[in-house]
């Protein structure tokens, strides 16, 4: 249930995010290039970003397990995805809100008390999962809200690079036409 709601909540951000015109720019160049429809194709864009941000979270927790087994108590390792997993939710509801902070003005707030929740919410799990006292909790969930925020991105910039060199791709390929056959006139 709670990968559900963080694939749903990231099924949204994708839909209504900050970067909806690159994820559609890309749809086409895939209608284009793979000769696909155009549902088919912003298909394969969202399920690529999708399964690119529970890589991306997945990694992050075994990052996290590993730093917080070094400093702490290590548990077990799927009551930690379990206990993360609703952290990320939490923060990417958080991220979604503040996408609408400029057309709704409460939008601000809520996006900043999501993220405070997801906060507290992660330094509970950590504390909780390798019997750590405050300040090592605090040194290993500031390691980890930087390395979330850090790496979050990451689906942004993988497609991204995938449309540049799309573009990249069809802007130097050689034309199938002649300069002459474009000219005024010339096929009158």
């Amino acid at each position: 249930m709670i990968l559900v709601s963080f694939l749903a909540l990231a099924l949204v951000e994708t839909l209504v995010g900050k970067q909806h015109q690159l994820y559609s720019a890309f749809a086409t160049f895939l209608q284009y290039r793979l000769g696909v429809g155009a549902s088919a194709a912003i298909w394969l864009v969202m399920a690529s970003r999708l399964a690119i941000m529970l890589g991306g979270s997945l990694a992050i927790t075994s990052i996290i397990y590993l730093v917080g087994s070094i400093v702490g108590r290590p548990n077990s390792r799927r009551v930690l995805f379990r206990r993360l997993s609703v952290v990320f939710t939490v923060f990417l509801a958080g991220f979604i809100a503040q996408h609408y902070t400029s057309t709704i003005s409460i939008a601000s707030m809520v996006s900043l008390a999501l993220y405070a929740w997801g906060i507290f919410l992660g330094y509970l799990a950590i504390r909780e999962q390798f019997e750590m006292n405050h300040l090592q909790t605090s040194i290993v969930l500031a390691f980890a809200v930087l390395l979330v925020t850090s790496t979050w991105q990451l689906s942004n910039r993988a497609v991204t690079m995938a449309l540049q060199n799309q573009m990249h791709s069809l802007a130097t390929r050689p034309s199938e036409h002649t300069q002459e056959q474009f000219k005024f006139g010339a096929n009158l």
